[in-house]
């Protein structure tokens, strides 16, 4: 068996994955006001006031799940 080959198929695999569930991230249903931006490793939700509406809104302390 030839590990490295094994190890970059699942490599290629598991950034095929991680890509699409941010692309799943990025189309999911947020509230009013906060949007979603690609990072360098995954995705970032930006809105105003942001840390308390991430309190409050069961939806915001959720997201991803």
């Amino acid at each position: 068996m030839n590990t490295d080959r094994i190890k970059a198929k699942a490599e290629a695999l598991g950034e095929r994955r991680a890509d699409d569930i941010r692309d799943q991230l990025m189309q999911a249903l947020r509230p009013v006001g906060v949007d979603v931006e690609r990072s360098g490793a995954g995705i970032c939700l930006v809105g105003k006031n942001l840390r308390r509406r991430m309190v409050d809104d069961p939806r915001l302390r959720n997201f991803g799940r």
